[in-house]
């Protein structure tokens, strides 16, 4: 079974950066550093933590693993004793769908010679649709360096531009081979 990475991206998967296509083209288990910063307001840091988002840390030990889960992906992040699991699955629509408690963000995968970043495409909370205007602004961008797997996801709410999480961090893991 294939990511649903692999799903969306085909061809394109092959022209990203060797650690980018280490973490997106199979499943498997990982390890790095990471940062994150949770939400600004308290209220907003206690929705998050009920969600399984994590609290703050400042570089810390990262074990990211990845397994199928029916016709997608579990993806599985331990932060310390903090662990945030999400469903991912790539949709009819070209998009890539993940799931975290009651909200499904749906993103556009791009690949650029640097890496990926995506674009967000739609949102559902306990299967509703949401209006773009109340969409979180998603700000993601996956690269490599230095051989790493890097990464920098900032999440705000809309209009106000109030931090919801960022995390940022990178990854040790081996290449694919052809």
């Amino acid at each position: 079974m294939s990511t649903p990475y692999a799903q969306l991206l085909g061809p394109a998967l092959a022209t990203l950066p060797l650690p980018c296509r280490a973490i997106h083209e199979r499943f498997g288990r990982f390890s790095g550093r990471i940062s994150v910063q949770p939400a600004e307001l308290g209220l907003l840091r206690l929705v998050t933590r009920l969600m399984g988002m994590p609290g703050a840390v400042r570089d810390a030990p990262f074990e990211f693993e990845t397994s199928a889960c029916g016709a997608g992906a579990r993806w599985t992040r331990k932060i310390g004793r903090q662990v945030m699991v999400t469903r991912q699955r790539a949709m009819p629509d070209g998009t890539l769908a993940e799931t975290i408690g009651p909200m499904t963000l749906a993103a556009r995968v791009i690949a650029e010679p640097q890496g990926l970043r995506l674009e967000t495409a739609w949102l559902r909370v306990l299967g509703l649709p949401v209006p773009r205007l109340l969409w979180p602004r998603v700000m993601t961008r996956e690269w490599a360096r230095e051989g790493r797997y890097h990464f920098d996801i900032h999440i705000a709410l809309p209009m106000i531009g109030t931090r919801v999480i960022a995390y940022s961090g990178y990854l040790d893991c081996p290449t694919p081979g052809p």
